[in-house]
């Protein structure tokens, strides 16, 4: 709640992070950073030096859509890139081989089958007099993201002309909360996907296409949260890293795919980072990376109580009511269950904290003790959650002693739970 509510007073981002083919070292992508500092939307299209937008199929030029498989070359009419022969007069076009059948590459070796379908297409082009190195890209939606950018002077328009095919790996406009565990370090640093076909371009999936960002990355200019930060283990030295540097390599982790031979340099993850762990495990977090957050941010402590006044008592009630909506399938409480409930939940405060006149905030533990009362209900067929419930709840949301299987500190709590099957 706390990242999200920062996330809030943040500044929209100013980059997109794009991957570029690298011609010379096909296994190193290249990274290109676009920089948005003024909203297309305050400026005119003669003004602006880059500015996208969407085109349909049936609207790109005729050579642009050949080469995308979208057109016949023979008859010019509109067709799918997953068709391999143009609907209308039968003749052979370009095709997506790769998203229909990836043997269909065998095939191409042998001048059997079509050229592949080109999911990225660059093009010089001049609009009133101006230059502009135009991208067109698929989209999932069926519509093609067309990306212009003026050619300043100076520049070599033949090298323009020529540029690599780019793909965006985190989109300007997308949401730069990221939330994540520390069970999983993948998702926190990023992969490379596997290709049967390894750097052959020729036949399998470039290697820029392959690169998936890690949450690290996502997060640029934006918040990176991660839950039970404690679980990363050795890995924290990475985050550490990335924090630090502010640029973080992408490569594949699993040394038996193709993709642990590709790597990404220079990837941008400046981020704010939002760690949460229980008090038990705080020993295992790198004390190299405690020292950091100390020293540039704050480590909190949340409080597992609060004093009983009428205010929290409201607040109690709230969460009670929350809990019954969230839950959806047990009835709502008498006023003496409340009641009940609140008394538990001041017991808790002295149980677990040795704090008189105070509330629990251990609302797992407590949202639990409402859904076994609410269960109770249901299971004697009442209309609402009577305090009895409440009370043999109590027992129930104990727990089993693992230290002492074999005696109870509660009583007998056969008869409070000998009849709660379902």
């Amino acid at each position: 709640m706390l990242a999200k509510a920062a996330y809030t007073l943040l500044s929209p981002p100013k980059q997109e992070i794009r991957l570029r083919r690298n011609k010379s070292q096909p296994d190193r992508p290249i990274v290109v950073i676009s920089k948005h500092e003024n909203g297309p939307e305050n400026q005119s299209v003669e003004d602006r030096s880059s500015f996208s937008f969407y085109l349909s199929p049936d609207r790109l030029p005729i050579d642009i859509s050949i080469k995308m498989g979208y057109r016949c070359p023979k008859c010019g009419e509109i067709s799918s890139p997953a068709d391999p022969s143009c609907l209308d007069c039968g003749a052979t076009k370009r095709c997506d081989w790769l998203g229909s059948d990836s043997y269909h590459a065998l095939f191409r070796i042998l001048d059997v089958g079509s050229e592949p379908a080109l999911r990225t297409v660059t093009s010089l082009e001049e609009i009133a007099g101006v230059s502009y190195h135009t991208m067109y890209e698929q989209s999932n939606n069926n519509e093609i993201s067309v990306t212009r950018r003026r050619v300043e002077e100076g520049v070599n328009t033949e090298q323009e002309q020529i540029t690599d095919a780019e793909r965006v790996l985190v989109a300007k406009d997308s949401c730069r909360f990221i939330r994540v565990s520390g069970a999983s370090h993948v998702e926190l640093l990023g992969d490379v996907k596997h290709d049967p076909y390894g750097s052959a371009e020729s036949l399998g999936m470039a290697a820029h296409l392959r690169v998936i960002p890690g949450a690290i990355h996502e997060a640029h200019e934006g918040i990176l949260y991660i839950d039970e930060v404690s679980a990363l283990g050795p890995h924290q030295s990475h985050l550490l890293t990335a924090m630090q540097d502010r640029i973080y390599p992408i490569s594949g982790h699993n040394p038996l795919s193709s993709g642990a031979a590709v790597r990404v340099d220079n990837v941008p993850c400046e981020f704010i980072l939002f760690a949460s762990c229980n008090p038990e495990n705080i020993g295992a977090i790198l004390p190299a990376l405690r020292s950091r957050i100390r020293g540039y941010g704050y480590e909190i402590m949340l409080m597992s109580w609060m004093k009983k006044n009428n205010e929290n008592i409201n607040n109690v009630v709230r969460f009670i009511s929350q809990t019954v909506e969230e839950d959806g399938k047990i009835p709502h409480l008498t006023v003496n269950s409340i009641e009940e409930v609140i008394s538990v939940a001041e017991k808790m405060a002295i149980h677990y904290d040795g704090q008189r006149n105070a509330l629990t905030l251990r609302l797992r533990e407590l949202g639990g003790l409402i859904r076994i009362a609410g269960d109770l209900a249901v299971q004697d067929s009442a209309q609402l959650v009577q305090p009895e419930h409440v009370k043999k709840a109590e027992v129930l949301s104990r727990g089993i002693d693992l230290e002492n299987l074999h005696s109870y500190s509660y009583g007998v709590p056969e008869a409070a739970s000998r009849d709660y099957f379902f």
